[in-house]
């Protein structure tokens, strides 16, 4: 068995394509799923039964249902009610599929900071919202940061599951490219050396970003 990577430099464009797509997608659900776990562990822990265990459910579904079978649910779910480009689905799916996995790891960062420093900070005058977003989210934030760089590394290696629904990430653009090439090992290995590539940046970044704040846990 011989390699020929000559195709894979023909529909080299069509895979630069994918991957600013795949990024694309990485960067908009990391930011949705951070921000949405961040803002579902506060509300989780800080409100009454009525509302928190409505999140804790969400939570709890998401954390125990394949991916995949979420982004049926709502690509063929949502259209049977709405029209919804697949791409939107793809960000909505593995934006909830992560924001419940990072609120998860909110909720134990927050109940990691200590009782004192919440009750010393109303002690000095500071309502519960200036105690919460000035002493409690900044330190639950920090402490998070590894665990947070973890699943964010995950979540661009799972965007090659949107294939499935049509998204035209990475793995969609090199299928296409098989379907006319006939070369599919060339394009699995070049498709593994760019994610290959792309977690080590993500790894050397969540290095760099822990050690700036490791002092301050």
């Amino acid at each position: 068995m011989t390699f020929d990577f000559s195709p894979v430099l023909t529909y080299l464009p069509t895979l630069i394509q994918g991957i600013g797509i795949t990024l694309l997608i990485g960067v908009i659900v990391a930011l949705f799923s951070v921000a949405g776990g961040l803002l579902v562990a506060v509300i989780s822990i800080y409100t009454n039964k009525v509302i928190s265990w409505p999140l804790r459910a969400f939570i709890w579904l998401f954390m125990t249902t394949p991916l995949l079978l979420q982004l049926y649910f709502l690509y063929f779910g949502l259209g049977e009610l709405i029209l919804i480009p697949a791409i939107v689905v793809g960000i909505l799916g593995l934006g909830f599929h992560y924001m419940a996995y990072n609120a998860d790891i909110f909720i134990a960062t927050i109940r990691s900071v200590s009782d004192g420093q919440y009750e010393a900070s109303r002690s000095l005058g500071f309502g519960h919202g200036a105690t919460l977003f000035n002493i409690i989210l900044p330190q639950a934030l920090i402490r998070a940061v590894p665990q947070l760089g973890n699943n964010l590394i995950l979540m661009v290696k799972d965007t090659s599951v949107l294939s499935a629904i049509g998204v035209a990430e990475l793995v969609y653009a090199s299928q296409y490219a098989i379907s006319v090439s006939f070369r599919p090992f060339e394009f699995f290995i070049v498709i593994a050396l760019i994610y290959y590539a792309i977690n080590i940046l993500m790894e050397l970044g969540q290095a760099w970003l822990e050690r700036q704040t490791a002092f301050r846990r």
